[in-house]
């Protein structure tokens, strides 16, 4: 229960990040109903999945190196660490009126907009590195562990997606400039924390420990 007991830490961890594909979800919604905001959700998870194939799998196959840990650690602490700081000092976003204007939902549409949108952001991509390299060398899952700490954590995004959805009308009165700066700050530190963590693994590597 370890692994899924942290992907879904990791899942709520990742619900509060405030960037262009929570407004966008949130605005889809209300403009073409709950039913687009669930299919853009459906979108935005398969395009996490398809960067956690091409993370996991492609590093997994060169973890058991012990330079290609400190090298992994190293870097995947670095990134998100340099997430966590980003967040921590993060600027709260405009965001313009949202007005609703229901109409008709293209599915597919919906779908490949979450898809893509989520997708051409690179961050995702280095995102996803820091936290496969936590997931494969702080926490040493198995590939079938790994396996149930990925699909918690992608499952708890999309439900937490689909509650967005639903309360898409009263999120847009909830999040307010201060709100958004609160959960930028959170997201921050837990991120710094989870660097420190991984980062400690590689210096202990030189004789050097943070903490214990």
């Amino acid at each position: 229960m370890h692994p899924i007991a942290n992907g879904f830490l990791f899942g709520l961890l990742l619900c509060v990040l405030i960037g262009p594909v929570f407004f966008a979800l949130i605005q889809n919604s209300i403009e073409k109903g709950f039913w687009s905001g669930v299919f853009m959700a459906m979108g935005v998870a398969l395009s996490d999945f398809f960067y956690i194939l091409i993370t996991y799998f492609g590093i997994s196959q060169l973890v058991d190196s012990e330079s290609f840990k400190m090298w992994l650690g190293g870097v995947g602490g670095l990134i998100m660490l340099g997430f966590g700081i980003i967040y921590f000092l993060k600027p709260v976003p405009k965001t313009g009126p949202m007005h609703m204007e229901v109409g008709k939902t293209n599915r597919f549409h919906q779908v490949l907009k979450g898809f893509f949108l989520n997708g051409i952001n690179p961050f995702v991509l280095f995102f996803w590195i820091s936290i496969v390299s936590k997931v494969s060398i702080d926490f040493e899952y198995s590939n079938n562990q790994a396996l149930g700490f990925f699909v918690a954590l992608v499952l708890t995004v999309f439900i937490v997606d689909v509650l967005k959805s639903h309360f898409a009308t009263k999120l847009r009165e909830i999040v307010t400039a201060r709100f958004m700066k609160i959960m930028n700050r959170i997201v921050g530190i837990a991120l710094i924390i989870f660097a420190l963590r991984l980062l400690n693994f590689v210096l202990e590597g030189f004789g050097i420990q943070l903490f214990s």
